[in-house]
């Protein structure tokens, strides 16, 4: 073929091509383009159909720029935009496509603004019981606080709630067969969207076991062993608060996890371990963030009230109704502070306080359950009795401690500030005055028995009786709480509730404590526990359901007394006091109840004692302790243990970190080698001295080693395991 012919066939293709691409697309742009459903980051935009398009394309920008976005291709007439921003303006324009992928361009722009911010959907309401109701709702754009609104159809003002953080809310404290209306609005950042529509709902009747009361009596350094169900003398007349026990449960075993009053008052309002409510010493302020269960008794639509001993440092009671508090330590003619009016009463305080309860249960509302703490401040120091107690008991003999003296070895230093320089004529005069006081109690607990009588409520009330702490009185020779000895950490705990408890339920095989009776609360109001409480219901203990036969005991420290932890089981007992040298206790608690004999460095019982260490850091992990500062302390006397000396190598603690103690039963200096498990010598230390000693072993990497100490009388080797947080 010619160059001519090619040409001429070449011109004649482009022509064609070129008429082809020139049948652009003659659909019109889509008319009516509307946008709806607009929310503060999103719109539904919509148009009307163009005959023959096969798809359609939407583009948006903000009006403010100039740079266009286009969305994704479709087949429908509508598309939603997401990922808009609040509060502002956005241009719109839509264009139709043939199927060639022609388009004749896009329709005029129209303008539309984002919300603000934009309500909540979905919201619905489930009524849970009379007394509670839980709105759910979803939120729209990401948004996460919200405002909830109730009220009682008919009453033009609603109780508001703010910064309710999530898509669910519980509303508490309503009342039983009454209509409620609800509503919500979301809350972006200090900018507000409107209200949904009303919800409303209806509360049921209260069932029958709705109007269950609540008792709870908390004596201030009451010991447990003042009580005849608990080893006190014949003698002792409290047969009302002997009737809680006979006609309810006694737990033998009771220990408070701290013995101090504002850190055991803090577990009780909490269900807290201190070292979680904050409270871990007398003076440290509650943190007002925290649950309170007596603001979820409110929430159940109990009446509450308190009266007594709040805390120190605790502000007004909170989360009662009604409260009333006595402002200082004096027992006779006190100032109390009434629903936060300071008012004068002539009186002994055990007379006033049940005056005052009288006078909370004059003001529960009819068809209420109530709800008293009565927190006594007896029997704590200055202890006085009523006047028409102080006859009382005078030819008794008074109960005397039949370890009165001071430990002379292997006990921590900081015991000595506790030590007691009294004559037991002292102590027996204060153990007078303890129980003469307490019979102020017992006349309190006696009324309350009556009171509930009348009320025909009894059966129905759940009376629990404890103390926030013990207390040592002459044991030892020493005047103590807080330590870990078995006079300060025993408290009394009896309950009376006939449906849960049989008359004269003795538990002997559990461990009880006052982080158990927050849980106990809850379920006999029948709350669920989904606020973290550490506890275990009493109830589940007395009837095995649940069990606890190792309890982790705990002090924060103070200006005298370093940071405590303790594992106390069944039988024994381990104590490890933050001293800045290790400072450790074992006590066989069946062999030696009184703990007068330290065994931690006894070679029968080195077994147990590190499997107790193991258990102690198994609970601290277990309710995620914090790790305590070491204060200046040790352990008196172990660097000698005459008749108390070892016939194997001990080391502790055991694993170790970098730090080591190593008690040898050895006379005279000693050289310490360390080897590989293979044995082969890694390492000579320098000599030492004495039946015990410190080793700095931070040069060794975690791991397992022989340690051997070689004197004049031989060598003894045992297996040393080095282990880092």
């Amino acid at each position: 073929m010619s160059d001519m012919c090619r040409l001429f066939f070449f011109c004649l293709w482009g022509l064609m091509i070129s008429t082809r691409l020139s049948a652009t697309c003659t659909l019109p742009s889509p008319q009516n383009l509307q946008a709806k459903n607009i929310t503060s980051c999103s719109m539904e935009v919509s148009w009307k159909k163009v005959n023959g398009a096969s798809y359609y394309q939407v583009r948006y920008k903000l009006s403010s720029i100039a740079v266009w976005t286009y969305s994704a291709t479709v087949t429908t007439t509508k598309l939603t935009l997401s990922g808009l921003q609040p509060s502002s303006s956005y241009d719109l324009a839509v264009a139709s496509y043939c199927a060639d992928a022609t388009t004749s361009g896009y329709s005029n722009a129209i303008t539309r603004s984002t919300l603000a911010c934009t309500k909540p959907t979905g919201l619905t309401v489930a009524v849970l019981s009379a007394f509670e109701a839980k709105a759910s709702w979803t939120p729209i754009c990401g948004t996460t606080l919200f405002s909830v609104q109730y009220r009682k159809q008919g009453v033009s003002t609603w109780t508001t709630v703010n910064g309710v953080n999530g898509t669910e809310y519980l509303i508490g404290s309503l009342s039983p067969q009454t209509n409620y209306e609800c509503r919500i609005r979301s809350d972006c950042g200090g900018v507000y969207s409107g209200y949904t529509s009303i919800v409303s709902f209806t509360t049921p009747m209260a069932p029958p076991d709705a109007r269950k009361n609540i008792l709870f009596i908390f004596l201030d350094d009451g010991r447990y062993d003042s009580y005849q169900p608990t080893g006190a003398p014949s003698w002792v007349e409290t047969p009302a608060i002997n009737r809680i026990a006979t006609e309810g449960v006694n737990f033998q075993i009771a220990i408070p996890t701290t013995s101090q009053c504002a850190p055991s008052r803090a577990t009780v309002y909490t269900g807290l371990y201190s070292f979680h409510h904050g409270v871990l010493r007398n003076g440290d302020t509650l943190n007002k963030a925290l649950t309170l269960v007596q603001t979820l008794l409110q929430q159940r639509g109990y009446y509450t009230g308190f009266i007594g001993k709040f805390g120190q440092r605790f502000g007004d009671p909170r989360g009662f109704h009604w409260w009333a508090v006595s402002r200082g330590n004096n027992f006779i003619n006190e100032t109390y502070s009434i629903n936060g009016v300071s008012e004068s009463r002539p009186g002994h305080i055990s007379d006033v306080y049940f005056n005052l309860a009288k006078e909370f249960i004059a003001t529960v509302p009819a068809q209420t359950p109530f709800a008293l703490f009565y927190f006594t401040r007896v029997p704590h120091h200055p202890t006085t009795p009523r006047p028409e107690d102080e006859s009382l008991y005078l030819n008794e003999s008074m109960p005397f401690p039949s370890n009165f003296n001071f430990y002379t070895s292997l006990y921590p230093s900081y015991y000595h500030a506790r030590k007691w320089n009294a004559d037991s004529a002292t102590v027996r005069a204060e153990k007078l005055e303890m129980f003469q006081c307490l019979r102020g109690v017992e006349a309190n607990v006696d009324s309350f028995f009556y009171l509930l009588e009348q009320r025909g409520a009894l059966d129905s009330t759940l009376i629990i009786f404890s103390s926030d702490n013990g207390y040592l009185m002459g044991e030892h020779q020493m005047q103590a709480k807080v330590v870990a000895l078995e006079e300060s950490i025993r408290v009394p705990l009896f309950v009376r509730y006939p449906a849960w408890f049989a008359a004269g339920t003795v538990v002997t095989h559990q461990i009880a404590s006052n982080i158990d009776i927050p849980v106990t609360l809850l379920e006999f109001a029948g709350i669920p526990n989904i606020y973290g409480f550490q506890g275990i219901s009493l109830r589940a203990l007395a009837s095995g359901a649940a069990n606890r036969s190792a309890l982790l005991y705990d002090f924060g420290g103070d200006n005298e007394i370093p940071p405590i932890r303790a594992v106390r089981t069944l039988t024994d007992k381990f104590i490890r006091s933050y001293c800045t040298s290790t400072t450790e206790e074992y006590f066989d608690l069946v062999a030696d109840p009184q703990e007068n004999v330290n065994l931690i460095f006894n070679s029968a019982y080195q077994q147990i004692i590190q499997q107790r260490r193991l258990l102690l850091d198994s609970l601290r992990q277990l309710f995620a302790d914090i790790t305590p500062v070491a204060r200046t302390c040790s352990l008196v006397g172990s660097s000698r243990l005459g008749s108390g000396r070892v016939e194997e190598l001990v080391l502790y603690p055991q694993p170790a970190d970098n730090h080591l103690t190593v008690v040898t039963g050895m006379e005279g200096p000693v050289s310490v080698e360390i080897h590989d498990l293979s044995g082969h010598l890694l390492q000579v230390l320098e000599k030492k001295d004495g039946e015990r000693f410190e080793l700095n072993i931070s040069m060794l990497a975690e791991g397992s080693y022989l340690l051997s100490c070689a004197g004049a009388k031989g060598r003894k080797q045992v297996l040393l395991m080095v282990q880092r947080p």
